[in-house]
């Protein structure tokens, strides 16, 4: 009896167990076939759900058009005929669009779904027949296009970017962006035409206008291929793109390739700028960059993510040719510019502009009436835009009219660095001689501080000095015959600083000391004759046709001191005076007072000379002899003001090996030695 129960338990057992069976696959067969109703209908009742989950997430206005349609097998596949999304608070929405097609993969809900760090949202693919976008930023740097899900704390992240496409095609549309930030206003017309081969118009177009920095420019990009407006990082094929872009005087062309237009993280094409200061294009790219008369540039651009290279560079300002390669690297905190500038040929006067000078498209300001100095402030704030660590290598430089010959080559090390602008390790060569030393501008402190440490010596003045237009009313010379109105070695070494946001600022707060001297020099007649007969009476010069006058000593040594630079020494020695040079000159008022008076090294009464003086100002300078002459007594009181500076040049005067010292010989006399009694030369007319 209890076998025949249990063997009716157990089929009621196995009934049941297959009735449940039949109810699971049942209800997964249902379940199944609802999906796939749903899926074929495209889930229509979700797209409320959709819309308030959406906006809650992201904290902003989520719109969805009446023909919806939905797939989520795979990927979320949504198309709709039209896709609204707001901005926060009561600013312009910042996307009106005419049937939206996209796809987003699942990662990118479930990383808006969990806690914690949200990750920039990723979409597989974006496509719109109509789109009007809105992007605005205030000048806090909050933009109506970083998302914020209601699950991110605030005062922790600043909210996502914008969204990271695959693929985002815009068959027509119009972008409004206003940029209070980097002070942009763009007002651009968007149009793809995709796959329209017969009509040779296939691919990506925008027109645009609009101001930055507050200046007019236009700017236009056509792709001969489909162009992603948007594109993440390796997930697009490069098609090629033209690029132009006009600002005032400043012109722009890129011809290349590129995979998005939005961000341009994958770019290599040639790039050609013109515009009539680099200052103005620095300021646009966020780069540091001096102002300078007009320019035109060519060269390689390619970017990689946030790097840029220009390679191939031939940069022309003014009558300067310059090149290079340059990396600019966006990803540090501050950004950095490496490599090296080159050039064959640099004219310092087209750099004038940078220090103030007038100069065509470098908007710099006349100095004030009787002024010579430039006034200009300089931009201090820009030292602080990115950091630099560039070689200098320049074959020629040129100084300008004065100098017959250039520094040939110049080197050196330039560095920017947390606002400090170094140029180090400079060295140029010219005329048998060299320059070297350090220059910094530190933008820290307020006022900014400058400091320069330059040296020179062994520079022949007859080589490096040019002979034409200097003296007026002079005959050319023949061509066969070297003009040389000033001989000797030149040698030197100045260590000053000071502070200020203009060349007048700071030549005006100026301290320090300089000295210089010529060894184995001489001095034309004819440079005596340029002045005036009358001066070279007054100084006890012979003036003879035009034989070289042996100058035994020439040297000065100035003490600046807030921009006031007073002669320590001052001392020309020549066979028949030594001539000591006193007073002071300000730059600060650029006033001159300087006074030129001779000791006669042949004595008699007759040889009693009248001081010259030097006044005015740097624009106009007045030469005047004083009525009554200096005494013996006074003359050499003035110079033995001059023994202990003078004596402290001597050791630095590199002689070589020669033992000729015409320094010691004057600083001889300067200590009083008595006065030759024989007659004194007569001037002759």
């Amino acid at each position: 009896m209890h076998r025949h129960t249990d063997c009716l338990s157990q089929k009621m057992m196995i009934k049941q167990g297959k009735k449940g069976t039949l109810l699971a696959l049942g209800f997964l067969a249902a379940t199944i076939a609802t999906v796939a109703v749903c899926e074929y209908q495209g889930w229509p009742f979700l797209k409320g759900p959709l819309e308030r989950t959406l906006s809650e997430k992201l904290q902003r206005r989520i719109a969805l058009g009446d023909q919806f349609t939905l797939h989520l097998l795979g990927a979320i596949r949504l198309s709709t005929n039209a896709l609204t999304i707001g901005s926060p608070g009561s600013a312009p929405d910042l996307l009106n669009a005419v049937n939206p097609r996209l796809d987003v993969p699942y990662s990118t809900v479930f990383g808006l779904v969990g806690s914690g760090p949200h990750p920039p949202i990723r979409i597989t693919s974006l496509e719109l027949d109509r789109m009007d976008a809105t992007l605005r930023r205030d000048a806090q740097g909050q933009a109506n296009w970083q998302f914020s899900p209601r699950s991110a704390k605030t005062t922790d992240s600043p909210g996502m970017g914008l969204p990271r496409f695959d693929k985002l095609v815009v068959k027509a549309g119009r972008l409004q962006m206003q940029d209070d930030l980097i002070k942009l206003n763009l007002d651009a017309q968007v149009s793809t035409t995709e796959g329209d081969q017969a009509q040779g118009n296939s691919g990506l177009l925008i027109n645009g206008k609009g101001q930055y920095l507050e200046k007019p420019f236009d700017l236009h990009i056509r792709s001969s291929g489909v162009l992603p407006l948007a594109a993440s990082p390796g997930s697009a094929v490069a098609v090629p793109i033209t690029m132009e872009a006009n600002a005032g005087q400043s012109r722009l062309r890129f011809n290349g390739q590129a995979v998005d237009v939005l961000t341009l993280s994958d770019l290599d094409g040639t790039l050609t700028l013109s515009g009539p200061s680099l200052a103005a294009v620095g300021d646009a790219v966020g780069v540091t960059l001096p102002t300078t008369t007009l320019f035109s540039l060519k060269g390689q651009l390619s970017k990689k993510g946030d790097v840029w290279a220009l390679k191939k560079t031939q940069l022309n300002v003014g009558t300067s040719q310059l090149g290079g390669s340059f990396t600019f690297d966006r990803r540090p905190k501050v950004p950095l510019l490496t490599g090296e500038l080159s050039g064959s040929r640099f004219v310092l006067s087209d750099l004038a502009p940078a220090f103030g000078a007038q100069a065509p498209g470098a908007n710099n300001p006349a100095p004030p009436d009787g002024r010579v100095v430039p006034q200009r402030t300089f931009d201090i704030p820009s030292l602080h835009a990115m950091n630099a660590d560039l070689t200098v290598r320049l074959k020629r430089v040129e100084l300008g009219s004065l100098f017959a010959r250039p520094l040939e080559p110049l080197d050196g090390q330039l560095k920017l660095q947390s606002g400090v602008l170094t140029i180090s390790d400079l060295l140029a060569s010219t005329a048998d001689g060299q320059v070297g030393g350090r220059v910094t501008l530190d933008g820290n402190p307020k006022p900014p501080a400058w400091d320069a440490d330059v040296h020179w010596k062994g520079i022949r003045l007859e080589q490096w000095l040019s002979p034409r237009n200097q003296f007026a009313g002079q005959e050319e010379p023949d061509k066969g015959k070297q003009n040389r109105y000033v001989t000797g070695q030149l040698g030197g070494h100045a260590k000053l600083h000071g502070q200020g946001n203009s060349a007048a600022q700071m030549l005006g707060t100026m301290d320090g000391d300089a000295q210089a001297w010529v060894q184995d020099g001489t001095v034309s007649h004819l440079v005596v004759e340029a002045i005036g007969l009358d001066v070279a009476q007054a100084l006890g010069v012979v003036v003879v046709g035009d034989d070289l006058m042996p100058m035994h000593c020439a040297a000065v040594r100035v003490k600046a001191q807030q921009g006031a630079l007073k002669p320590e020494v001052g001392v020309i020695d020549t066979d028949d005076s030594t001539i000591l040079i006193s007073g002071s000159l300000s730059l600060v008022d650029e006033s001159l007072d300087l006074v030129m008076s001779a000791k006669p090294k042949d004595f008699s009464p007759l040889t009693l000379r009248s001081p010259l003086k030097v006044q005015g100002t740097f624009a106009d300078p007045k030469f005047r002899l004083e009525a009554k002459p200096l005494g013996l007594k006074v003359i050499s009181a003035v110079a033995l003001g001059f023994v202990n500076p003078l004596a402290s040049i001597i050791p630095l005067i590199d002689l070589g090996d020669k033992t000729d010292g015409g320094c010691q010989q004057a600083l001889a006399k300067l200590k009083g030695d008595r006065p030759n009694t024989k007659a004194a030369k007569v001037v002759r007319p």
